[in-house]
């Protein structure tokens, strides 16, 4: 293998200029010479030394990635089309930028603190937090950090996100759904006290009830479980023929899918019965029959724009805007049908 010499020498560029591209400070580099110096390390195979290069600078080249949630029963994380997704665009643009990602999954915002405080991470990226919890990290962590769909309490602290605009997502579909001819809308998310892009998202919901003037959006909350038999016993509740729903508004399109596809074996067929919508376009919303009417958010991009950040913060520069909330969508399919 290659030394850092040699590639320099192969290309015609300096020893310095090769390893501030494998160490992610491109901000001078042309990128002209960044491409020959990435071709280079990648025909040399090179890979840098890793205990050297922590011996010789202050910084370890680590990002910190938390995912702080709870698993589905039966399931975990990784195993959410969204996280999977998210984890994924984040790897590739951290290891772009010439970092390695320690990906941890908790909880426990003490489990977030000890792994800040013991292992010595050039950033870190958090994402699904409370704010109350937001809020405890933020003020015991010094390095720099970006949250990822987290909303925060107005305590004069400047937090660092990347989200959506889950409001005006959910104001859009429910408003969708009610120009369709439903008036009787239920909205569906999987805990009873509403937190985050989930409370956000129910108060699009309620303000787009009040907008047509139909009845208080509160009594059309059904909380669902993160256990799946005890969301079973909900779905099963929902096929009584008195149940007033003519439209299922699910905070994500796992529970949409999920619904719809035990609504079918049950005989109950969607649109006729009910109309069913979601909330991120991910696979389920397409392989689904009939596929779902959604909102969709580019979670790629999300990702993106969460590494740029976390990039600028470590080299110290400027973040315009520390609170970016993305647009979203409505993508039309077959899952809701007109009934006037």
């Amino acid at each position: 293998m290659a030394t850092i010499k040699e590639i320099a020498e192969k290309i015609g560029v300096s020893p310095t200029t090769v390893s501030n591209v494998l160490h992610g400070r491109t901000a001078k580099v042309s990128e002209k010479t960044l491409k020959a110096v990435q071709a280079a390390i990648k025909s040399e195979n090179y890979t840098p030394n890793m205990g050297a290069s922590l011996l010789a600078h202050s910084v370890s080249r680590i990002i910190g990635v938390i995912v702080f949630m709870d698993a589905r029963s039966g399931e975990t994380i990784f195993q959410d089309p969204f996280a999977a997704t998210m984890i994924g665009a984040l790897e590739r643009e951290i290891q772009k930028n010439g970092y390695f990602m320690m990906l941890y999954a908790t909880n426990d915002p003490e489990a977030v603190l000890k792994l800040v405080h013991n292992w010595k991470l050039d950033g870190l990226i958090v994402f699904w937090v409370s704010a109350d919890i937001c809020s405890v990290i933020r003020k015991n962590t010094d390095i720099p950090l970006v949250f990822i769909d987290c909303y925060f309490n107005d305590d004069e602290l400047v937090y660092h996100n990347v989200g959506l605009n889950d409001y005006q997502g959910s104001y859009e579909m429910t408003w969708y759904l009610i120009k369709a001819g439903h008036t009787s809308i239920a909205f569906l998310a999987d805990r009873k006290i509403l937190i985050g892009s989930d409370k956000e998202r129910f108060n699009g919901f309620k303000q787009a009830l009040d907008d047509a003037s139909i009845s208080d959006g509160t009594s059309a909350f059904v909380p669902l479980s993160k256990d799946g038999a005890k969301r079973r016993q909900i779905y099963e509740a929902l096929c009584k023929t008195n149940v007033p729903f003519t439209a299922l508004f699910f905070s994500a399109d796992y529970y949409a899918a999920e619904a719809l596809s035990f609504f079918q074996r049950r005989g109950i067929r969607v649109p006729e019965r009910f109309s069913i919508a979601g909330f991120d376009n991910n696979m389920y919303a397409q392989v689904v029959n009939p596929p779902l009417t959604t909102i969709h958010q580019d979670i790629v991009r999300r990702g993106e724009i969460a590494v740029e950040m976390l990039m600028k913060l470590i080299r110290k520069e400027t973040v315009c805007e520390p609170n970016i909330r993305l647009p979203v969508r409505l993508v039309l399919r077959d899952s809701v049908r007109m009934i006037h």
